[in-house]
């Protein structure tokens, strides 16, 4: 049984916990202040926003453009201050604070391999990078405005190893998909989970048009200029203590925050221009068949011909608007920004706009206890055009249509009729597809201090996002002559609370201890409602009035919940070693399998920081191995586990009768294993670095649905009977050729290859996707193209037949699964139509350079 809590019990608790805390906390009655510089070692650069935090206490502050900092109320004591920057070695300072002011100066040495930067994802708390035995990619604020994205995952693209980012069409409200390493499953989704500021977000994809494309994924509502640094992991490995979402791997997003000081405003704005970067060869051939219909009159008669891309596409700009507000007074800060983003689609009468509100206030209350809140507010709003189902759409009509066929309309504004697809101007010019969506993500955190070592974070995350598209297509066009419309309305709704408890100490001299607990519960719900109608009433453009209406609605709720330990030990900071277990629940899965058990361990060895070493070429040598189990529940809804039977009426009697698909009550999450293993190289002075990692995945339980016995009186039912496989190489080389005041060079290239194959599949295969060409297929990799070929003679020639055309190969199947033409008495393909494997689109290797 799920316990669920209200909003009311929620609140009283939270008070309780921070009025408990106000009564223990103590406040130090002397204080001073710390005070200094942070510069390029090299360069003698000052070093603006740099974070600069007092180890212990919840102290800390940023440099300012002359790379100075202040850090006020420090109690009287002796403190450790560190200094991190990213692309910058971490330093130390052992300063001792009186009630008057201290003054300490820091200069820091470039490092590509940030071999020290602190991190948190997969560590449960901030961890130095030196510690891990996985790898982890970061990225800056500073980064990503470089690469002037105008989403977050846009921001990914080309950055780091192990990433693949593509754009689902030309239009700019479509959504942009990321897979980290490979896809991990058949019929759910790749995608990693996202976690903004401690908020587990959603990032689900769904069709709300009902055109089968032009789906938005919800992180295009969040502005890339908030963002202060974008932490990412990419495997089971390191994602075991996320549990039963993180099988694809976890990027979790840090927003800006307020330093003390004087209001800093910040204001950009840009103009983007785009344009399509490719055009295809099109048929330019001034001849068409004189009867198209008939494959034996090879007769031609002149034809004209129209490149159609012409037509669609056109060069466009859109403009992006920020601003924002920080600063601080004593423990306070505070950041807040307006934005407003305005961008046109390539695709003619495409357009995308989104406009956002963020707030963010960070409180020290005392030494011991700390509050941050923060809350963003988005909306946006989409004209866009199918780019696949609807009748195909404007690019199926670009690619396979005859292009002799002039899409002008005549005097009376009629359309002419396209062979097989719809005429692309009448969509373009007369069809009607609106998205609108309003978001709000907030949370509440506290950060407590009881005793030296420890530190206990609570943390509420909200997410709600309500969508609503409407569809309209006129009457009289060549795809609805009686015209249609559709209203769809989406709400969800995401709470997650985790509390976790962290302690470090120092058992030894030379060893050190970290030990880490905590439990989450999320809970998410989903409604949609959807109303479409056909036979339009004149002059209307919605379902009012409509000859035939259709509704449909659903309703989803489910429930997750799991606690973690994990314990990692270091040797003399050079080698450690770590082991973590999670335990996971949800309320998809029935209760034989409700509970799940993820482990994890990993090994990290900094060889470079033995005595024995003496290459001065190369600073820094890191050895690393992890391994690790995470699950994916994103391939069974909240109630497939159950059998929903179907309402009849016989004879004026109500009845019931089995469904199509019948409920598995033995469901489980898929799961993911993983080995990865790899070494980080720092050179000359940390100004070159090499990142190497090879893995091996191996997913069990995926969830397909298997064929049952007509006996059953049922046609399938989901089991976790599949299994997948990906092993790979990811290589990431970053160079600093040159560092100067003036000039500050830094380049990287990334390789990665990866190598997937499906097995268990019942039947040998499965159709996926649309239309059926692609195929999860046993011994293959995912999604390869799987459909007929043309016959050939033995010496690789076209077999032709009678009247001198290609045809399809015919023939038989053999035991093992292979094809084994046919011919007959005249050499002929005969026996049943064959298929084999025509294509993979699945990339050998991807490969960047920036």
């Amino acid at each position: 049984m799920v316990k669920r809590y209200s909003a009311k019990w929620v609140g009283r608790m939270m008070l309780a916990l921070l009025f408990n805390t106000l009564l223990f906390a103590q406040t130090s009655t002397t204080e001073g202040k710390i005070t200094g510089v942070v510069t390029d070692a090299a360069t003698g650069e000052a070093l603006i926003g740099a974070n600069v935090v007092v180890t212990g206490t919840k102290l800390g502050a940023s440099t300012d453009a002359d790379g100075v900092f202040i850090i006020e109320n420090v109690p009287v004591g002796t403190y450790e201050v560190s200094v991190f920057y990213v692309g910058y070695t971490t330093a130390q300072q052992t300063v001792t604070t009186n009630s008057g002011t201290v003054k300490v100066f820091f200069e820091l040495s470039t490092d590509v391999l940030r071999f020290d930067e602190v991190v948190v994802t997969g560590s449960s708390g901030a961890t130095s990078k030196r510690q891990l035995g996985n790898t982890i990619s970061t990225i800056s604020g500073e980064n990503i405005a470089e690469s002037r994205a105008l989403d977050i995952t846009g921001a990914l693209s080309g950055k780091f190893a192990g990433v693949q980012v593509s754009q689902n069409s030309g239009d700019p409200a479509a959504g942009i998909s990321v897979r980290l390493r490979s896809a991990s499953t058949v019929n759910g989704s790749s995608d990693p989970l996202y976690i903004i500021d401690g908020v587990i977000v959603n990032n689900t994809s769904t069709d709300l048009l009902g055109v089968q494309s032009v789906v938005q994924n919800r992180l295009s509502d969040i502005n890339p200029a908030d963002i202060e640094r974008i932490e990412v992991i990419k495997g089971g490995a390191a994602a075991a203590i996320y549990g039963s979402r993180a099988s694809n791997g976890v990027v979790q997003i840090f927003t800006k925050k307020g330093q003390v000081g004087k209001p800093k405003i910040t204001f950009s704005t840009s103009v983007n221009f785009n344009s399509l970067r490719k055009k295809i060869d099109y048929n330019q051939v001034p001849l068409d068949w004189e009867n198209a219909g008939d494959v034996t009159n090879l007769n031609t008669v002149p034809a004209q011909r129209y490149d159609y891309q012409d037509m669609v596409f056109e060069g466009s700009a859109g403009t992006d608007n920020y601003l924002s507000v920080s600063g601080g007074v004593g423990n306070t800060t505070y950041f807040g920004s307006v934005s407003y983003l305005n961008n046109n689609g390539i695709m003619k009468n495409t357009a995308y706009d989104r406009s956002g509100i963020r707030l963010r206030v960070n409180q020290i209350i005392n030494d011991r206890v700390s509050f941050a809140a923060g809350t963003y507010v988005s909306s946006s709003n989409s004209n866009d055009m199918p780019n696949g189902g609807y009748g195909s759409g404007v690019l199926q009509t670009i690619l396979f249509s005859n292009n002799s066929i002039n899409p002008e309309p005549d005097a009376d504004g009629n359309y002419p009729v396209m062979t097989f697809y719809p005429n692309i101007l009448e969509y373009l010019e007369t069809f009607n597809f609106e998205q609108q969506n309003k978001r709000a993500i907030s949370d509440i955190q506290f950060t407590l201090l009881p005793i030296n070592g420890m530190q206990v974070n609570y943390v509420l995350g909200y997410d709600d996002s309500r969508s609503r598209a409407t569809t309209y297509t006129p009457i009289g066009t060549t795809t609805a002559a009686l015209g249609s419309a559709r209203a769809s309305n989406l709400n969800r709704t995401q709470i997650n609370s985790d509390l976790n408890v962290s302690y470090q100490t120092q058992l030894s001299a030379p060893i050190s201890s970290s030990t880490a607990a905590g439990y989450s519960y999320q809970y998410d719900e989903t409604k949609l409602g959807t109303i479409s109608g056909t036979g339009l009433a004149i002059g209307v453009e919605t379902t009012a009035g409509a000859a035939s209406i259709a509704t449909t609605d659903f309703n989803s709720k489910r429930a997750i919940w799991g606690g973690y330990l994990q314990q990692t030990f270091g040797l003399q900071n050079k080698l450690f070693i770590t082991g973590a277990a999670r335990i996971d629940g949800s309320s998809v899965f029935g209760e034989n399998e409700r509970n799940q058990f993820y482990p994890k361990a990993s090994l990290s060895y900094v060889l470079s920081e033995e005595k024995f070493w003496n290459f001065s070429a190369i600073n820094n040598l890191k050895l690393r191995a992890a391994w690790g189990e995470a699950g994916n529940l994103t391939a069974i809804g909240p109630f497939d586990r159950l059998t929903n039977y179907s309402a009849v009426s016989i004879n004026g009697q109500s009845g019931l009768i089995s469904p199509s698909l019948v409920g598995n009550p033995d469901l489980k999450p898929e799961r993911q294993t993983e080995t990865e293993f790899g070494l980080d190289l720092g050179m000359f002075n940390n100004r070159v670095g090499l990142e190497v990692t090879g893995y091996f995945q191996n997913i069990k339980d995926l969830l397909v649905a298997r064929t049952l016995a007509p006996s059953t009186g049922a046609g399938s039912r989901i089991e976790n009977i599949a299994d997948m496989k990906n092993k790979g190489i990811e290589l990431q080389l970053t160079v600093i050729p040159v560092t100067k005041k003036s000039l500050n060079w830094v380049s990287s290239v990334t390789f990665t290859s990866n190598k997937n194959e499906v097995n268990g599949i019942e039947g040998d295969q499965i159709s996926i996707g649309n239309f059926g060409f692609s195929k999860a297929m046993n011994g293959e990799p995912l999604g390869i193209f799987y459909q007929g070929y043309y016959a050939r003679n033995s010496d690789g020639s076209l077999l032709l037949d009678a009247n001198g055309l290609p045809q399809r190969e015919r023939g038989s199947v053999d035991a093992n699964g292979n094809n084994v033409p046919l011919r007959d008495a005249n050499g002929q393909p005969t026996g049943t139509l064959l298929q084999k494997k025509i294509g993979d689109p699945n990339p050998s290797y991807i490969a960047s350079f920036t």
